[in-house]
């Protein structure tokens, strides 16, 4: 008798288990916020970029010795020159040499042109902590959440970090308020849209 009621007690257990598992998306926690957000980043990066147009140059010396935001990009190994092959006879040339972006740049680099224009990284957002959760109904919510700033060996110093809506981030964090909603469907929380800044 004993053994029946607890091997009933045990099939009870795992069959609560399990529903509780189905329906871990059914609930809004701290966590699976954080979960469902690293997925939307990982197919849909936040990120503010840069644009390295054609630079051309005099001498190797102006980019190696100069104390300018390429200075260092080069200095550190991100960009390198190059003899220009856009010209019949650079050797003649005032601007003989054109900068480019070295290996070390390719974790960095969004887009390449066929004008010869690079688009990069200079700063991502990641999702970090929820600071808050109010539901607001059934099917809605609004969660602040906490993103940081990581800054890319691009990202100038000297410049001011504004999104492409012209909103600044001076600070290496920001709150941000997004909207969940409830799949009435499949019982799922999801934030519907890209994370925009």
């Amino acid at each position: 008798m004993t053994k029946k009621i607890l091997k009933l007690i045990s099939i009870f257990g795992f069959v609560m288990f399990i529903g509780s598992c189905a329906n871990d998306k059914g609930l809004l926690t701290k966590e699976y916020v954080l979960e469902h957000l690293a997925e939307k980043e990982a197919l849909s990066p936040v990120v503010f970029k840069t644009k390295l147009s054609n630079i051309y140059i005099k001498s190797v010396s102006d980019i190696a010795n100069g104390s300018s935001y390429y200075s260092k990009l080069y200095n550190d190994g991100y960009l390198t020159t190059q003899l220009r092959s856009d010209i019949p006879n650079p050797s003649t040339s005032y601007r003989p040499y054109k900068i480019v972006t070295t290996q070390a740049a390719e974790p960095y680099i969004l887009e390449r042109k066929p004008d010869g224009t690079v688009i990069l990284k200079t700063l991502k957002f990641n999702a970090v902590a929820v600071k808050d959760i109010r539901l607001l109904n059934d099917f809605k919510a609004e969660v602040d959440v906490e993103f940081k700033k990581t800054k890319s060996p691009f990202n100038n110093p000297n410049e001011k970090d504004y999104a492409g809506s012209g909103k600044e981030y001076p600070n290496d964090t920001h709150v941000k308020t997004l909207e969940f909603r409830k799949n009435q469907k499949t019982n799922e929380w999801k934030y519907p849209i890209k994370i925009i800044f």
